[in-house]
């Protein structure tokens, strides 16, 4: 397929993470508002917006339950605009689908008390189902009680690797941040055409404050909301991305602009950390002919790289999806089966990496074996699995829209005006205007992690 369909499609994954990754924690609807649920009816109409990519897919739910395709519309939109439509839905007392696809980061802004859409999906789900779920990718789908999303994909950070390249310097790997900076300085002193680091700015910048467990917005229940890009965790992430940008070995540029590609394709790159999709979608057929010999098993993949003290990497995401169901369907069992069917059946047969653990196991064992362009594609198989259960999802980009927040930031960063350890502090001061103008109070100062990790 030619560059400009992949560029279309990895540009539809960036608008996608734009507006990505938190599944709750808005403040939920209660009292008067939780009274609008509708009298469920087996034999209701359902209606479910999705996106081009999935038409397909639901279409075999169809062929698959011919004694109810006749009560399934499928309507193929814009799911961004589903927080405006719902509020006209609520005014004239109609017309919500029964469920939606979507981008993670809608689901709290669509479960605060005034748009009180959202409905709970946990009694139509066996715990065995829910904890099939990749560690951390339901995170924010609870508020406590009740099950808000159910994800679809998953766009975990590995670090793809010229694989050829790397065994031609004879170096390894590098498993820390730490021994990325050494690994890089040495690289720049016998190779000083070689850039060791790629990444998308900032995206990057994001997985970096994850790497260092920022809490730069944490949901922490209905209504309620921790803004802390000041912590002492932020500041390490922020000094250590300045340094690597002083020193030239970690490059933040639009990896689908032509800089990017001129340094890939002319051969002179290490190491790419990005999400699971990055491989298959950008650097097969943006940056590499599909078909060309050198091309195959030239592309490594390994676990991201991780602060010295850590177990294991923390990882970001850039990419993934979530559906949801409207409490105002009268028939949530069949828009639950199609969910369902979806997020743990159909998911399997998708490009992207599967949420539901079982579909993932699938997914591996038929997809990795084609994958001719990795270097090992058994060994790529188990990185990508073993880092789908590291996503720190406690920290979030949503509600309050960090990536529109921070993109004049980065713009200032760019052109030399502030550092990245300068910028947390007018990021702090946006996230906090940002959680006020959604009804938030925000909690400034501490930190939420997982319990047991």
């Amino acid at each position: 397929m030619s560059k400009k369909f992949w560029f279309v499609f990895a540009s539809i994954l960036i608008a996608l993470s734009m507006v990505l990754a938190a599944c709750g924690g808005g403040a939920a609807p209660s009292g008067e508002e939780a009274e609008g649920e509708m009298a469920t009816d087996a034999n209701a109409p359902i209606e479910i917006w999705i996106d081009a990519a999935r038409e397909e897919s639901a279409a075999k739910f169809l062929d698959q339950n011919p004694e109810k395709a006749d009560l399934i519309s499928l309507t193929t939109t814009d799911y961004g605009q589903l927080p405006q439509k719902i509020l006209f839905w609520n005014n004239v007392g109609a017309g919500w689908p029964d469920a939606s696809f979507g981008v993670p980061q809608l689901v709290p802004l669509i479960n605060d008390v005034a748009h009180s859409y959202l409905g709970d999906m946990r009694p139509y789900l066996t715990q065995e189902i829910i904890d099939g779920f990749a560690a951390g990718s339901l995170q924010n789908c609870w508020d406590g009680e009740k099950l808000y999303c159910l994800r679809n994909d998953l766009a975990h950070y590995v670090t793809w690797y010229n694989a050829t390249k790397v065994a031609e310097l004879g170096i390894d790997v590098p498993v820390t941040w730490e021994e990325a900076a050494a690994t890089c300085a040495k690289v720049k002193e016998t190779n000083p055409e070689i850039q060791c680091f790629l990444g998308q700015e900032s995206v990057s910048w994001f997985n970096m404050l994850t790497s260092a467990k920022c809490p730069w917005q944490q949901i922490l229940g209905p209504g309620k909301i921790r803004i802390n890009a000041v912590h002492d965790n932020c500041y390490k992430a922020a000094k250590f991305l300045d340094q690597a940008a002083e020193d030239g070995w970690y490059m933040l540029t639009n990896m689908f602009g032509t800089e990017a590609s001129d340094i890939v394709q002319s051969d002179n790159w290490l190491f790419m950390p990005s999400s699971s999709w990055f491989g298959d979608y950008v650097i097969r057929g943006t940056y590499y002919d599909p078909e060309d010999p050198a091309f195959q098993g030239k592309i490594g993949v390994a676990p991201a790289p991780k602060f010295e003290g850590m177990d294991h990497p923390w990882v970001f995401w850039w990419g993934g999806a979530s559906w949801v169901l409207s409490r105002h369907s009268q028939n949530p069992e069949l828009t639950m089966d199609f969910l369902k069917f979806m997020t743990t059946d159909e998911i399997k047969n998708q490009g992207t990496y599967p949420a539901y653990g079982p579909a993932a196991e699938e997914w591996l064992k038929e997809r990795m074996p084609t994958l001719t362009y990795l270097q090992d594609p058994t060994a790529a198989g188990e990185v990508l699995k073993q880092e789908s259960e590291h996503m720190w999802t406690v920290a979030t980009q949503g509600p309050v829209d960090s990536d529109t927040l921070w993109g004049p930031i980065q713009t200032k960063i760019n052109t030399g005006e502030i550092t990245y350890e300068q910028a947390l502090e007018e990021f702090q001061a946006v996230l906090v205007d940002g959680a006020g103008k959604l009804g938030y109070e925000p909690v400034t100062d501490g930190l939420d992690d997982f319990p047991s990790q």
